[in-house]
């Protein structure tokens, strides 16, 4: 436990004194703040108008800027990640970490636990929005609990996939890529699965599709407050089984070394 809270620790100040790190929390913040502006005008504007089918509530604007920064995950991770091992292997100091009286899992685990950190600091940033909301509206509790608790493991999920990458490569930008490929193909894979859908005889196979996909788990339940088992089951499995699979790489990288 030492050595992990020591990685942990080191980790969580390279993200807190990182340009690049502020740069992506910076960016992703005011884009998500002209997007919430925009929407709560039009909004506004429709709803006094008369002309809207049924009024914008104040729920529609939380989930759909939820929304918004969780489809971002598939560009956020991988950003988030990239460097997170590759960077270690690419200066030559993987080597010297694996040397050090650590396991594997702790040297994995602690990288993985302070980019979910920093991530849900980013998160936490977006509740000024959900408290202006819940200024000039009226929120669901169940609706914000669900959906920030769906959004904090689907932030988990895509961090832990994409770090996969950075432990196979030592080139950023090919990590990067191939975890934005990684999450973007899951995040889609629900849209698929209702093709595969139409079929008889793809049905089956439409279902497993389904099962796998990001946006299934959390699009039509938890963002609507609905909190199911399964659905949180599958986030941290796909967590568990993502940092397991990059900690067989780093611990193959520390045989081959060795």
């Amino acid at each position: 436990m030492n050595a992990l809270w020591a990685v942990y620790k080191r980790e969580v100040g390279v993200f807190f004194r990182s340009p690049i790190a502020y740069a992506i929390a910076f960016g992703l913040m005011l884009f998500l703040g002209v997007l919430f502006s925009a929407s709560v005008n039009s909004a506004v504007l429709q709803n006094q108008s008369g002309f809207a089918q049924q009024p914008i509530t104040a729920d529609l604007l939380f989930q759909s800027n939820l929304a918004v920064l969780v489809f971002l995950m598939f560009i956020v991770a991988p950003l988030l990640t990239m460097r997170l091992i590759s960077e270690e292997a690419r200066e030559g100091t993987l080597e010297v970490l694996m040397t050090l009286p650590m396991g594997d899992w702790a040297f994995v685990l602690g990288k993985f636990l302070a980019v979910w950190t920093f991530y849900t600091v980013i998160l936490a940033l977006t509740l000024a929005h959900t408290l202006m909301l819940d200024g000039i509206g009226v929120l669901d509790g169940g609706v914000v609990f669900g959906a920030y608790l769906g959004a904090w493991l689907y932030g988990g999920a895509t961090l832990a996939l994409a770090m996969i990458w950075s432990a196979i490569t030592e080139d950023q930008i090919v990590a990067a890529f191939l975890g934005s490929a990684t999450v973007l193909v899951l995040f889609l894979a629900d849209g698929l699965a209702q093709l595969a859908g139409t079929q008889d005889f793809t049905r089956g196979a439409a279902n497993f599709i389904r099962e796998l996909s990001l946006q299934s788990h959390y699009q039509n339940t938890m963002l609507e407050g609905i909190i199911r088992a399964e659905d949180i089951a599958y986030f941290v499995f796909v967590m568990i089984a993502a940092v397991f699979l990059t900690t067989l790489i780093v611990g193959t990288r520390r045989w081959r070394a060795s």
